[in-house]
C-alpha cells in the first residue's frame, strides 16, 4: 500500500526507526539520518509542491528497507545531480540562421471585374518594389489592350506630372465606391485618350488605374471606373515558379516581378526577384527554358547574363550579383550556392508555390 500523505509517510519513518536493525552491513539508522539531512537540504532549496514531491520519493526509498532477517537489496548508484547549467552550445561561425517560409510577392490589392478582352488570371502580372504594388491585365494577341493598376505606398501622394511640354490636369470623377475620385488628363498623344483614374482605397492609400494600347473603345472611362469599382483589397500570396532553400534571415526583397502575357506569346511567363543584404544585392531570373534552345540567357533588360545558370524541369533559372557578393553569400559559396538552392517548379503555373524562401 502506497500513500501520498506526508504526515502518513513521516509516521512510517518513525515506525521504521524503532524497529531492530537489519542484518550487519546496513545501518538502516545512519542511512534515515542522512536521508532526513538531505530532505532539509531540498526543503530549503524548493518551494510547494516539489518539497512535497521530494519527500515522497525519499519516504518511498525508506518503505523498501528490509525487514529482520532480509538481506539487503544491493540499490544502483543514483547519478550525479548538476549544480549549474550546462553552458549554451555556441553557433559555428559559418552557420547562417533561415527563415521561415514566406512569399516575396503578396500584393495588397487584385483585380475583380475584368473586361472580356482581358486573359483572366493567364494574363496578369505583378511587380513589387519600392514605389508599391503594380498589377497588369493583358489582353490576347498583337497590340492588346492593357490595364495598369498601382497602389502606392502610405502617405504617398501620386504626382501630376507628364511628359515634357505636356500639359498634365485633374478632372473631378465619379466616386470609386463612394470615396474621392479624380481623372489626370494629359494632352500629349497617345495619353490624350488614355486617360488614368486615381482613387482612395479604404486603408486611404491611392490607387491609380490606366489603360494602354489597343482601341480607345478597350480603354475608354466608363471601363476604367468599372474595373476600378471591382478592385479588392486584402494581402495575397502569389504562387511562384521556385522554391530557395538555406538563404540566410538577413537578406530581403527588394524587387519581384512576375510577368504573365496572354497564352499565345512567344514567352508565356517570366520573374525577376532581387534580394539585398549587407548593402549588396544578388538576382535570379527565371523562364521558361525552350527545349534545344541554344540562345545565350539574357537578364530582364535583355542584356547577357554571366552568372550560373541551370535548367531544370523545363525551367531556366539563373543567378548574378552587383560588383560584389553580400559577405554572408559568399561564406556560403557565393552564386553556384545560391543556385544549388533555388529548386525549378515547372512552368505550370499550377505547380508553383507560395512557400518560396525558407
Amino acid at each position: 500500500m502506497t500513500t501520498t500523505d506526508p504526515h502518513d509517510l513521516t509516521n512510517r519513518l518513525t515506525a521504521l526507526a524503532d524497529e531492530p536493525a537489519p542484518p550487519p552491513g546496513f545501518d538502516a539508522g545512519r542511512s534515515l539520518a542522512e536521508g532526513a539531512t538531505r530532505l532539509r537540504r531540498r526543503r530549503l532549496a524548493v518551494l510547494g509542491t516539489v518539497a512535497g514531491a521530494t519527500a515522497a520519493v525519499v519516504a518511498g526509498g525508506a518503505l523498501l528497507l528490509p525487514g529482520p532477517g532480509t538481506a539487503a537489496p544491493v540499490l544502483p548508484a543514483a547519478p550525479a545531480v548538476a549544480t549549474t547549467a550546462p553552458p549554451t552550445p555556441v553557433p559555428s561561425p559559418t552557420a547562417a540562421p533561415t527563415r521561415a517560409g514566406a512569399d516575396p510577392l503578396t500584393p495588397e490589392l487584385r483585380f475583380g471585374w475584368l473586361p472580356e478582352w482581358a486573359d483572366g488570371d493567364n494574363g496578369v502580372g505583378y511587380q513589387s518594389a519600392f514605389h508599391g504594388f503594380d498589377l497588369e491585365a493583358n489582353g490576347r494577341g498583337g497590340n492588346a489592350p492593357r490595364l495598369q493598376l498601382r497602389l502606392y505606398p502610405a502617405g504617398a501622394r501620386p504626382s501630376m506630372t507628364g511628359t515634357p511640354g505636356s500639359t498634365v490636369r485633374a478632372e473631378e470623377a465619379e466616386p470609386v465606391d463612394g470615396r474621392s475620385a479624380y481623372w489626370v488628363v494629359s494632352d500629349a498623344p497617345p495619353y490624350d485618350h488614355q486617360p488614368t483614374l486615381r482613387w482612395l482605397t479604404p486603408s486611404g492609400r491611392w490607387a491609380e488605374l490606366a489603360g494602354t494600347d489597343g482601341r480607345p473603345a478597350d480603354i475608354a472611362r466608363e471601363v476604367l471606373h468599372k474595373v476600378a469599382a471591382g478592385v479588392r483589397y486584402g494581402t495575397w500570396d502569389v504562387p511562384l515558379p521556385v522554391r530557395i532553400t538555406g538563404l540566410p534571415a538577413a537578406f530581403k526583397v527588394t524587387n519581384v516581378q512576375l510577368a504573365r502575357p496572354d497564352a499565345n506569346a512567344k514567352v508565356p511567363w517570366s520573374m525577376w526577384l532581387m534580394l539585398e543584404a549587407e548593402g549588396k544585392t544578388v538576382w535570379l531570373s527565371v523562364k521558361p527554358s525552350a527545349a534545344g534552345s541554344t540562345a545565350s540567357p539574357t537578364g530582364k533588360d535583355g542584356s547577357p547574363i554571366t552568372g550560373p545558370c541551370s535548367a531544370d524541369n523545363g525551367v531556366q533559372v539563373c543567378v548574378g550579383a552587383g560588383a560584389e557578393l553580400p559577405p554572408s553569400l559568399a561564406q556560403l559559396g557565393g552564386l553556384p550556392w545560391l543556385l544549388a538552392h533555388t529548386t525549378a517548379l515547372g512552368p505550370d503555373a499550377s505547380t508553383w508555390t507560395t512557400d518560396v524562401l525558407r
